[in-house]
């Protein structure tokens, strides 16, 4: 096989990969805001960073690529690892929203629009990858910083609880949640960075290369 072939079939499992992390998050939301139980298959995802990382090892092994196709593996062996992390958090998700049953609709509002957000920049991501839109890529990183902000928003207001007649439970797994969620948004982010540096060689972080 060709190594144009071999990167064209490795595009494809990412992608695939990424579909599923997309649909473990949407999934574990709906079970957050409708407590709609799904299989959340985190070992599938586990499974596609696994076929991921040996196509690519063999391509760097068993391949002379350029430097433009070697910047494209290296960028995948790093944004692959990004995907993984956002299934784990899927999983997360759902297991302390499962903690929180009927009390966590006290910040519905708050994290509904957080998730929204997150799953946006998630959504947007995918789809620059998938469709080389560097533009597009570059949009997702700016909005990291409405994220952070309405993250903190929702913290400052779980620590501003006092009437929950000493169940801290509700602000202790609410937290988590959107912890995850604010980490689901820097990976978006991450995957970005890294199709901006398949396109163009350049990342932010070099000492990371």
């Amino acid at each position: 096989m060709k190594i144009q072939e071999e990167l064209k079939d490795l595009n494809e499992e990412l992608l695939k990969m990424s579909d599923k992390v997309y649909l473990n998050m949407t999934q574990a939301l709906d079970y957050y805001f409708n407590e709609k139980e799904s299989v959340i298959d985190d070992d599938e995802i586990d499974h596609y960073e696994r076929e991921i990382e040996s196509k690519c090892i063999k391509i760097l092994l068993h391949e002379r690529p350029y430097a433009s196709d070697l910047k494209e593996v290296t960028g995948i062996l790093k944004l692959v690892e990004d995907l993984e992390r956002i299934g784990d958090h899927a999983e997360d998700i759902q297991t302390f929203s499962k903690k929180l049953n009927k009390r966590k609709g006290a910040f519905n509002n708050q994290v509904l629009k957080l998730a929204n957000d997150v799953m946006g920049m998630l959504e947007n991501s995918i789809k620059a990858y998938r469709t080389n839109n560097i533009e597009l890529a570059s949009l997702v990183i700016k909005q990291d910083d409405l994220v952070d902000s309405t993250y903190e928003t929702i913290i400052d207001e779980l620590a501003a609880v006092s009437d929950i007649k000493g169940d801290i439970s509700l602000q202790i797994y609410t937290a988590i949640v959107v912890k995850y969620l604010e980490r689901v948004a820097d990976h978006s982010v991450n995957i970005c960075e890294w199709l901006i540096y398949i396109a163009n060689g350049y990342h932010k972080d070099a000492s990371i290369l």
